[in-house]
């Protein structure tokens, strides 16, 4: 069934309250699925739109039209906290502490606390935020706080474009699957074992997202997401300054750097390591194997049986029991 309407107008909307409401009746006629769905999508695009919105009356509309569809959403079971509940209380994300926008100061705090952390989550805290700060604007009719949103707005507008001017997604380091890592040698470093112990740890289970309000046992001052990205910075100097390899030539293990890259859950090169890895696994059960084989040789009394069994492999009986 088609979204627009006869005229080419788009049945479904988010331009204002009326207009959600509009959308609320005319998707009556459908199952509460495919209701919920697409509130949940209109929702999402109002809020991508309000981001990006500096017209006051734009602004007002559109969050009352979000208002609409949030009231909804709580009312019929589809809000934020009932999507996915079993995922969402088995692996809760905590929300980093200390993030605003209620004024310069706030905001000031905001960007000190999201400094080092993953450019890809800095990103998407900023935006939050400044969808949230309009949505509290639409509504704030005290002069002097509106004036104060507004400047913590601008400032977090302004990292925005500096962050889209000077590509800081370059400095994203995506983290390497915990099941990656474990396959590798220990790390001797006292702090990247810990980290990889905490990685793959009850309260993590392999998402680097808690990791954002995780500490190390001797610094509770320092995320382990910030304490990451400041190692890896420092490695990643030392491998430019002294022009190191990622993997040996001669065997094709990762160097000795790139193994602290790696025991920091990064590599460069992370589909090599995955290769690198199911080689190893290849080698590991080919070596098994051969043990075994040696084993039963060994078992062997008579040469002549020996070999035969190395010129023909396993006998007739075993073939087919084998088969």
């Amino acid at each position: 069934m088609s979204d627009a309407s006869s005229n080419g107008e788009s049945k479904f909307g988010f331009k204002d309250k009326e207009k959600a409401k509009e959308t609320l009746i005319r998707l009556e006629s459908h199952d509460m699925q495919y209701r919920k769905l697409t509130v949940r999508g209109l929702l999402g695009r109002a809020k991508r739109v309000l981001s990006m919105t500096k017209a006051e009356d734009k602004l007002k509309n559109i969050s009352e039209a979000i208002d609409v569809f949030e009231k909804w959403l709580d009312e019929n079971g589809g809000g934020a906290g009932n999507q996915n509940s079993k995922t969402d209380k088995e692996d809760k994300v905590e929300t980093v502490p200390g993030l605003g926008f209620k004024d310069k100061e706030a905001v000031k705090t905001t960007l000190k606390i999201l400094e080092d952390r993953d450019p890809e989550y800095q990103k998407f805290a900023i935006k939050g935020l400044i969808g949230s700060a309009k949505r509290v604007l639409a509504g704030t009719k005290n002069e002097e706080k509106i004036k104060s949103i507004k400047e913590g707005i601008q400032m977090l507008e302004d990292f925005l474009e500096k962050f889209e001017t000077e590509n800081m997604m370059k400095d994203n380091r995506a983290y390497l699957p915990y099941d990656f890592i474990v396959e590798l040698p220990e790390p001797i470093d006292k702090l990247q074992a810990e980290f990889i112990k905490v990685y793959g740890g009850a309260k993590v289970h392999g998402n680097y997202k808690h990791l954002r309000t995780l500490y190390p046992e001797e610094c509770d001052q320092t995320s382990w997401d910030i304490v990451r990205n400041r190692n890896i910075k420092k490695i990643l100097e030392k491998i430019k300054t002294e022009e190191s390899k990622l993997f040996n030539v001669e065997d094709g293990k990762p160097t000795e750097l790139h193994m602290q890259l790696i025991h920091w859950a990064y590599s460069p090169q992370p589909d090599k390591i995955k290769a690198y890895i199911e080689q190893m696994a290849k080698e590991k059960k080919a070596k098994a194997e051969k043990r075994k084989c040696d084993e039963n040789l060994h078992e062997m009394n008579d040469p002549e049986e020996i070999k035969e069994k190395m010129e023909n492999g396993p006998s007739p009986e075993k073939k087919v029991k084998a088969s």
